[in-house]
């Protein structure tokens, strides 16, 4: 081994085979044994030492819980609930049912805190950046703060009513959903109700 000054700090230059000659020397004989429970030794001990020194900055995980217990399924109930309620409401449609369909589930996009650390090296300056979610605590319980909700897209909306038949009728109960869920018309269909 041996140490060098390159002027920015000290450089250890180790020759490998005199290393690996040491440790072929210290295997040899008795000494084995013991050498070999060292290792194991120092090992553990160092395992052991991780665990004491671990950073106290660590995250702790905490499950995210929806806040709105709203679903994807309960969605689409909920919207074909209130356009049978409209929709049966405007003249010459009669007796309706209705079905929509939905693209993709609910989302929840939670509230997130950025932080900045910045750490000088010599000459340099480094900064990370790191997202954390912002946790509120409910009654006990740790939550996650939603941001907002992003409910799912209406791909198509099937309308069967009585007066499906009539064009006058027919049109209205396009302009109706069309508006209501901001949709265009090509993706609703509306039909006669059989008798």
């Amino acid at each position: 081994m041996s140490f060098q000054n390159s002027g920015k700090g000290m450089t250890m230059k180790i020759n490998v085979n005199k290393v690996v000659s040491n440790i072929k020397n210290l295997l040899k004989g008795e000494k084995k044994i013991k050498v070999i429970v060292a290792i194991g030794m120092i090992g553990i001990a160092l395992i052991f030492l991780s665990t004491l020194f671990e950073k106290s900055d660590t995250k702790k995980e905490i499950v995210l819980t929806d806040v709105v217990s709203t679903d994807t399924s309960s969605y689409k109930k909920q919207l074909e609930k209130e356009l049978t309620q409209i929709l049966s409401k405007v003249s010459g449609v009669g007796e309706v049912k209705v079905m929509v369909t939905i693209e993709g589930t609910t989302e929840y996009v939670y509230a997130e805190e950025l932080s900045t650390n910045k750490e000088e090296n010599d000459s340099e300056i480094s900064e990370s950046y790191e997202n954390e979610i912002v946790i509120i605590e409910n009654d006990g319980r740790k939550e996650a703060l939603v941001k907002k909700i992003v409910k799912p897209q209406v791909s198509g909306v099937v309308i069967v009513c009585q007066g499906g038949d009539n064009i006058v009728v027919e049109e209205k109960i396009y302009q109706a959903v069309s508006t209501a869920l901001n949709i265009s018309t090509n993706r609703i269909c509306v039909a006669a109700l059989t008798k």
